[in-house]
């Protein structure tokens, strides 16, 4: 039945997905482009120097390429939140609205219904994500000329604090690419606990509760472990690089806590808790 379920809501959710998601590849491509004509313009502006009006168009143009890219970069990051607000809508119209009545008569488990809905936003937003890396990696290697270092450091950021003890290596990117997937996790889970815990407490304005619910949850964890590391990094270089590297470790373990418990705590709230009538 999980898998049935599984694939009812694949079938709900990929065409918005797919047009977010054609949305964001054609912004990075774009963005990419202008990247790369910002480059060109440059060095024929360089050429041009003796020429004042040649060398002032160039100029300009450099700044619209520059600007069209910021633009580009924007829409790629509008496009990721994007995806999560659609899921985070979805799951609130489908459990917790009059379709949520339709949905509670299905002869399945309420932890069924919601692990399949989560397993399936998480895939949405793994396959967001990675797009996402793979075209800052592009972006980068068209600024810094193909210097593969810089996507790696690039890529090491999204590790969190391991990323202040790793050497910017192949490493370093994969673990940066891992916890990115980690947080698209952490995203789900939390933005589906907050959804059922506000309409569950609230009498009006559930989706509010859940929105107010979901930034101070996140908010709390993320000062939690900004005071945590910057607390680790005193002391001399080694022992810095060690506490960074198990605050770096609580931190996904965590993260795959709220995941996990956001899951199993919604389903509990669905079935026990939370009245539709």
């Amino acid at each position: 039945m999980l898998g049935k379920l599984f694939a009812q809501e694949i079938r709900a959710l990929w065409k918005p997905a797919a047009i977010m998601l054609a949305v964001m590849v054609v912004a990075g491509v774009v963005g990419i482009g202008c990247i790369e004509a910002t480059d060109a313009v440059s060095r024929a502006a360089g050429f041009a120097s003796r020429y004042v009006n040649e060398a002032s168009a160039a100029s300009n143009l450099t700044v619209v390429f520059v600007m069209a890219a910021l633009f580009c970069g924007f829409l790629v990051w509008a496009s990721l939140v994007a995806v999560y607000v659609f899921i985070a809508m979805r799951f609130y119209r489908t459990m917790f609205t009059d379709e949520g009545y339709l949905t509670l008569t299905l002869p399945v488990r309420a932890g069924t219904l919601v692990a399949a809905k989560f397993w399936a936003a998480f895939l949405l937003a793994a396959a967001f994500t990675l797009v996402a890396c793979a075209l800052a990696s592009l972006a980068m290697l068209a600024i810094t000329d193909g210097d593969g270092d810089m996507v790696s450091v690039v890529l090491s950021l999204l590790g969190g604090w391991s990323a202040l003890t790793g050497n910017g290596g192949v490493a370093s990117s994969i673990m940066g690419v891992a916890n990115a997937l980690v947080s698209a996790a952490y995203t789900v889970g939390l933005a589906f606990l907050s959804l059922t815990l506000g309409a569950w407490w609230a009498r009006r304005h559930k989706v509010a509760a859940a929105v107010a619910l979901y930034v101070g949850i996140g908010w709390v964890i993320s000062l939690v472990f900004s005071v945590v590391g910057v607390l680790a990094m005193v002391g001399d270089t080694g022992t810095a690089s060690f506490m960074l590297g198990v605050v770096s470790i609580m931190q996904t373990v965590v993260n795959l806590a709220v995941a996990g418990g956001g899951v199993a705590l919604s389903a509990y709230l669905v079935r026990a808790k939370v009245d539709l009538s």
